[in-house]
């Protein structure tokens, strides 16, 4: 809750305070009266350590229960129901007040006469610089109130007066958090203000204990050489983050667009989520004392670090960490990829930024996107192509493009391994320009969002896809897999290639998600990794790890049989015990589960999967496993074609065409839109007139596919007379 605050000065422990009438309403506007469920929030997870152990599980449990009487409150919809959720709240804010009444940290004091009695001056001994107040404030009468504050003492210049509300009868519970305290005593101005009442002025002085030093060094398992990481320093007496002193100042990259911000959060289930800095080098930092949980991960072929260290007054606390390899996929000849990390790089020094995170999550290849709409770009690069990757080791950024891509009609798209930005505005709705260029330039070129269908992405793959311009698509985002959309496409027997990336700043951090590519026995270089994502020889994963093969072909590969042969199929998923440990995998003949398998014991971290089958007349195979905690992994599949038939899910051709004549017939209407408003003299919004100025060159790509589906349809009724020969 935002503290309101005003300049005052202070001399011989008497303020003199000048403040106006209104703006006295003002203040008090801007300080509602908090319920019990907030005060019990803020004292739980911000100063848990004014309460006992056997008193903050005591806490936690009311707090449920408040929430609960919140929930019932929300859902009711009649007088009885309210009265029975006011009753439930009331019970727990009276087992709440009986839990700190015994609270061996609380301040009783009265306000009865005018006057703060007996004094609570102090000084107040605080963890460090964060700590807290537990007041019991006695106005006289009946009554149970509850105010939470929360005061950041970082002070630019002059004083401030600290308001504290309390009810005019009764008990007002008051919890006083105060931040970002110095190193040293300092005496906080607070006034008591209750409707009608003259406010009742009092000083209170806090003292902090002297601060100790930390020394952090991360050590690469490779290497055993200090390493950058992503760290996260936690107070456990106050459950407050800790910036590393020396933590990646990311803001500059991100164009203020997105999670504007340093501290990044991962889309990662259980311990590995929430909130974490990039830090690019051993640091050495004060800190108050006390006990601290620290958390060290290096993306997720390393086992993240979750441990524990003290600080203690004027001493220093070196520690060093260096977290494991569970497995290196590289020696498999895999290597890890981000397809979507928005970042400008106009510097070394920008570069030197992205390429500490980067190397902090272990992506091996970062596809950094100079992002476009019809009116700007974002997200500036210094240039393109090969002179202008940055390169350290065997990581890798490199420039690429995130354009065209519109909100609302044709979806985004995204090019990787570019010489030049591809951008033209008279041709921005015809994506099929930009496609041509990029393979021009041997880049490749595919779509965003994929995994959920975001901004209409289905319309101008259902133009470009057919047309075989596509390379890849985005399964894998924020955590999510996606694969409904994809596999219409794959369904009528168009190859895909599996891709994710993260999408920061939008997206949490760099990695998140990443794209496995496979350079074989071949040293990494960026080029084969370009290549390989090309011949569809991927993974997407944000956990477990596979392997698949049929036969003796890798993802992305066709595999080509005479008659109804014999295929040997083979998987193994692998993770880590809590973080990735996979939950079973299995293999997918278009879209549907083939075969299943589980671990064999509870504990086991690999599964494998190998069993033989029929070709049949042709399909396309995947790979996935999903890990325990929800991560996912996904193969770009193997393509089984039998000699003059399709590897089609031929029996449900029918409404998968019907799907993309649809998605051709909503661009038809678009552009109908965009004609019919520009006929009334459309000014001020270019993405409509561009749109009807291109609308004809569109259509006209529109019809070409809406052939290819056609002639499909014919094919499809062929191939069943075939099918049916054959047998």
């Amino acid at each position: 809750m935002t503290q309101t605050l005003r300049r005052c000065w202070i001399g011989s422990l008497v303020v003199a305070v000048i403040l106006s009438a209104s703006a006295l309403a003002q203040d008090k506007r801007e300080n509602p009266k908090p319920s019990a469920l907030d005060f019990t929030t803020t004292l739980l997870q911000g100063h848990s350590y004014l309460l006992s152990q056997d008193e903050a599980g005591a806490v936690d449990e009311i707090l449920r229960q408040m929430r609960e009487a919140q929930d019932q409150m929300r859902r009711a919809r009649d007088d009885n129901a309210r009265n029975q959720a006011r009753k439930r709240q009331k019970a727990a804010d009276d087992r709440l007040v009986a839990v700190l009444e015994k609270n061996a940290n609380l301040k009783r004091i009265s306000l009865q006469g005018g006057k703060v009695s007996p004094s609570i001056f102090g000084p107040h001994e605080m963890v460090g610089d964060t700590g807290a107040l537990l007041l019991r404030v006695d106005n006289g009468g009946e009554g149970t109130s509850f105010s939470a504050y929360e005061i950041n003492e970082s002070r630019p210049e002059g004083r401030k007066v600290t308001w504290i509300d309390y009810a005019p009868n009764g008990i007002t519970w008051v919890l006083l958090g105060m931040h970002t305290l110095p190193d040293r005593k300092i005496t906080i101005p607070v006034e008591f203000h209750s409707p009608g009442a003259e406010p009742i002025r009092t000083l209170i002085e806090v003292a902090m204990p002297p601060v100790g030093r930390l020394k952090l060094t991360v050590l690469s398992d490779d290497t055993g050489k200090p390493i950058s990481a992503m760290v996260r320093i936690t107070s456990k007496a106050t459950n407050r983050d800790r910036k590393p002193s020396n933590a990646v100042d990311l803001t500059g990259q991100f164009d203020g667009n997105g999670h504007n911000s340093s501290q990044r959060p991962a889309n990662i289930p259980g311990r590995q989520g929430g909130m974490w800095w990039c830090v690019p080098e051993p640091l050495d930092m004060t800190l108050p004392p006390g006990d601290y949980d620290i958390a060290i991960r290096r993306g997720i072929e390393h086992t993240p670090i979750f441990e524990t260290f003290t600080v203690k007054s004027g001493e220093v606390t070196d520690t060093t960490y260096r977290p494991k390899r569970w497995i290196d996929m590289r020696k498999l000849g895999w290597f890890s990829g981000d397809d979507h990390i928005h970042g400008q790089i106009l510097s070394d020094d920008d570069a030197g930024r992205l390429m500490a995170w980067l190397v902090a999550e272990d992506v091996h290849l970062g596809n950094v996107v100079k992002m476009g709409d019809i009116t700007r770009t974002y997200f500036e690069q210094r240039g393109f192509g090969k002179d202008y990757r940055v390169i350290n080791s065997d990581y890798v950024l490199s420039p690429g493009q995130e354009c065209p891509r519109t909100h609302d009609y044709i979806g985004h798209t995204l090019s990787m391994n570019i010489t030049g930005m591809v951008r033209d505005t008279d041709k921005y709705y015809l994506y099929d320009y930009v496609a041509d260029t990029v393979h021009k330039q041997g880049g490749l070129w595919g779509y965003a969002h994929v995994n959920s269908g975001a901004f209409h992405v289905h319309r101008d793959m259902s133009v470009n896809i057919p047309k075989g311009k596509v390379d890849f698509a985005e399964v894998l985002q924020f955590g999510n897999l996606g694969t409904e959309l994809w596999y219409q496409f794959l369904n009528l027997g168009f190859k895909v290639t599996a891709s994710c990336g993260s999408d920061v700043p939008w997206g949490g951090t760099i990695g998140e998600v990443r794209l496995y590519a496979c350079l074989g026995g071949k040293t990494f270089d960026p080029d084969a990794w370009f290549e390989a994502v090309r011949k569809g020889r991927t993974f997407v994963t944000n956990g477990p790890m596979v392997e698949f093969t049929v036969n003796d072909a890798l993802p992305g590969d066709e595999i080509v049989v005479k008659d109804d042969a014999r295929l040997h199929v083979r998987v193994k998923a692998m993770g880590q015990t809590e973080f990735s440990q996979p939950e079973f995998v299995k293999v997918v003949k278009f879209g549907q589960d083939v075969k299943v398998a589980k671990p064999s014991k509870e504990d086991d971290t690999e599964i494998i999967l190998e069993f033989d089958m029929d070709a049949g007349y042709g399909c396309w195979l995947a790979a996935v496993t999903k890990a325990t905690n929800g991560c996912h992994a996904h193969t770009t599949p193997i393509y089984v074609r039998r000699e003059g038939l399709r590897w089609w899910k031929l029996d449900e051709v029918d409404p998968l065409l019907a799907k993309r004549l649809d998605s051709l017939r909503q661009i038809e209407g678009l552009v109908a839109d965009a004609k019919s408003k520009d006929a009334i003299a459309l000014q001020g919004n270019q993405e409509l007139k561009q749109l009807a100025l291109q609308g004809d060159e569109l259509l006209k790509r529109v019809e070409e596919a809406r052939k290819i589906y056609e002639e499909l349809k014919e094919a499809a009724v062929k191939e069943k007379t075939v099918r049916e020969r054959s047998k």
